[in-house]
């Protein structure tokens, strides 16, 4: 079943900063930088360090990601929609000589993040209206939620000859649809993207790519190449 709904986020004491739509570069920016949940992002590289570690199953997917990269003979990777960088942080430590590029839409996380991950490369970059950085292949690592089906297909089509591994946040059945649109009923839930079924997310690609599931661990994942490569 192809099924996408609106997902919902209860940030507590942060929705001050968060407000109803988590999916601008302001709310993120406000969410990175002025809290101190889960969400924010260090002033220093030795707390960045610690929230890495603090997730070793990141670590877990990381060493699978880069054994696809090495596969594919990737000396280049570019990361869209990275936030905190924590993914890349483990992917840095697992190939310390690979190149990444690290991007966000948010100005304010990537300008702290730039001292911080000082052997990356760290640039503004809006995934919705911006052309693909020059990679090997191009990173979509749990960023499905920040867009619809229309803007992902238009992003897709930018991306048309290009090689993508696409990590989901997850997927949803019924159910947990049906739980999305509860948790939106609730007078402190803020919007926070979407949710899609597996069916929704693999229907993304099809006008453009080609896709292979691919084992990451713990999240669906795909490579997608282009059906008409550049």
């Amino acid at each position: 079943m192809r099924l996408t709904v609106r997902h919902h986020f209860d940030f507590g004491a942060d929705r001050a900063v968060v407000g109803d739509d988590l999916v601008r570069p302001e709310a993120w920016d406000a969410l990175r930088t002025q809290t101190s949940g889960g969400f924010a992002l260090g002033t220093t590289r030795e707390e960045w360090e610690r929230t890495a570690d603090a997730h070793p199953q990141l670590g877990a997917r990381a060493r699978r990601l880069d054994a696809l990269f090495a596969r594919r003979g990737a000396r280049r990777i570019a990361s869209y929609g990275a936030g905190g960088a924590t993914i890349e942080c483990w992917l840095k430590r697992v190939a310390p000589d690979r190149e990444i590029v690290v991007t966000d839409y948010a100005p304010a996380t990537i300008e702290r993040l730039r001292p911080i991950f000082a052997e990356a490369e760290c640039v503004v970059h809006d995934l919705a209206t911006d052309p693909p950085l020059d990679a090997d292949v191009h990173l979509f690592h749990r960023i499905e939620t920040e867009f619809d089906n229309r803007r992902w297909r238009e992003i897709l089509a930018r991306f048309s000859g290009q090689s993508v591994v696409f990590v989901a946040a997850g997927q949803v059945g019924l159910r947990g649809a049906l739980v999305e649109v509860a948790r939106g009923l609730l007078p402190r839930s803020s919007r926070a993207g979407w949710v899609r079924t597996r069916p929704a997310i693999e229907s993304l690609w099809e006008p453009t790519h080609i896709a292979h599931p691919v084992d990451v661990g713990d999240l669906p994942a795909w490579e997608l190449e282009p059906k008409m490569p550049s």
